[in-house]
């Protein structure tokens, strides 16, 4: 009942101006304006700070997820060290089906997927024209699970009945083409538009069967450093073509892991006489860092609007207890508690509403500035305010109004009792 009537006299007709000129001369008489000044100004400060954190944490995880490379789960990709042993196979290269369960059990890995290569020899050649000579070339495949693949296309599969075999490449495969082999043989380079019109021939053979197939560059890989072709082709071309008598325990593995950056991730590796392309963690280390940065900065502005609610209520209650005994007497005249309160929490609220318009102004400016140097190095953010930081900054004014507004109705009641 008392939140209702607080609210009904917010909104009723004062009796008389002469009791609002006298509550608010009370509140004029009693109040430090320099420590309400600066508990304002320390709470527009951690306002801004936190919500400029949050909002470059949102603007720069969808810019950077845009980008192939960053802010991604990291799939990286394992093979055992080669040793003088594995030359003259006294040890074996693959992978066991408990060497891939303990992979899996690791709590830093969250799956774990097979690269299966081709058991048959592969060769790819042309005829020759006018335009380009005979050629060939032998070649390997390898194939991964779909859920591994950084492609979307509609050509990445493959049965009995189509007409070529998808391929994808390595993007540093027609990086090297372009700038290596090209250009030192005067050839023309390729974009990756030509080069995915392009239809290749290919021999596949091995137990003594041969056939004829023509195959299509259908997209580019940033991941797997590989030949890959889909694995039901993989899966039917080792059934009818692959060496019977050669090991099927996968050679390389790849994984995704929860987080690479760990250091218990290179102890395993170690431990097993494992390697992996590090390179690959380093999108990760990047995330983590930057997480640990804004979340050290939004903690920082946590602290400051904390450490200005209590200046804020302590001001409060300064200001109350200096006007004790006028309160008093206003008590005794027929004044009711809440006619008394409402006045501090709607100076508690004139404040409030101050600060987030100056720090959400703020963060307005400042990400408008950090758009531009952001534009400069290639990653522009989002227009606006992300909704979540409008929300969130909603809901705790709405909490610090009512911690305060709780907190002055206490003193007052206890005072009128």
């Amino acid at each position: 009942m008392t939140l209702f009537r607080l609210i009904k006299s917010f909104i009723s007709k004062p009796r008389k101006m002469k009791s609002n000129n006298i509550l608010n001369s009370l509140i004029r008489k009693n109040q430090k304006l320099g420590t309400v000044v600066l508990a304002t100004f320390g709470m527009a400060i951690g306002y801004f700070i936190l919500f400029i954190a949050l909002q470059l944490y949102f603007d720069l995880t969808i810019t950077l997820n845009k980008d192939k490379g960053l802010f991604q789960k990291d799939f990286i990709v394992i093979n055992k060290k080669i040793s003088l042993l594995n030359t003259v196979k006294f040890i074996d290269t693959g992978f066991s089906n408990d060497e891939i369960s303990l992979m899996q059990k690791q709590n830093f890995v969250e799956k774990v997927g097979l690269i299966t290569s081709n058991k048959f020899k592969v060769g790819a050649f042309t005829d020759g024209n006018a335009d380009i000579p005979p050629f060939y070339a032998e070649m390997f495949f390898e194939s991964v699970p779909d859920e591994f693949m950084d492609i979307q296309s509609s050509d990445w599969q493959w049965d009995s009945l189509s007409s070529f075999i998808p391929i994808v490449i390595p993007r540093d495969y027609l990086k090297l083409y372009n700038f290596g082999f090209a250009q030192s043989q005067n050839l023309p380079q390729i974009s990756e538009e030509i080069a995915g019109k392009a239809l290749a021939d290919f021999i596949i053979e091995g137990n003594g069967k041969k056939i004829r197939m023509k195959g299509r560059i259908i997209g580019f890989t940033d991941r797997i450093n590989s030949i890959l072709v889909p694995e039901d082709f993989m899966n039917w071309a080792n059934h009818h073509l692959g060496r019977i008598q050669e090991s099927k325990q996968p050679s390389r593995l790849i994984m995704v892991c929860k987080d690479p950056a760990t250091p218990e991730l290179i102890g395993f590796l170690n431990e097993h006489n494992y390697e992996a392309n590090t390179q690959q963690t380093k999108s990760s280390r990047l995330n983590t860092l930057l997480q640990i940065i804004l979340g050290m900065v939004s903690v920082i502005g946590i602290l400051i609007i904390a450490l200005a609610l209590i200046i804020f209520i302590v001001s409060f209650k300064l200001m109350i207890a200096r006007a004790q005994e006028t309160i008093n007497k206003l008590f005794l005249i027929g004044y009711h508690y809440l006619s008394l309160a409402k006045k501090y929490i709607f100076l508690y609220s004139i404040l409030i509403a101050l600060v987030y318009a100056i720090s959400l102004s703020a963060v307005v400016l400042a990400k408008s500035y950090l758009n531009v140097i952001f534009k400069e190095i290639g990653y522009p953010l989002s227009e606006g305010l992300n909704i979540w930081v409008i929300e969130l900054s909603i809901i705790l004014s709405i909490l610090l109004f009512i911690l305060n507004g709780v907190s002055i109705l206490r003193q007052f009641k206890k005072q009128a009792s």
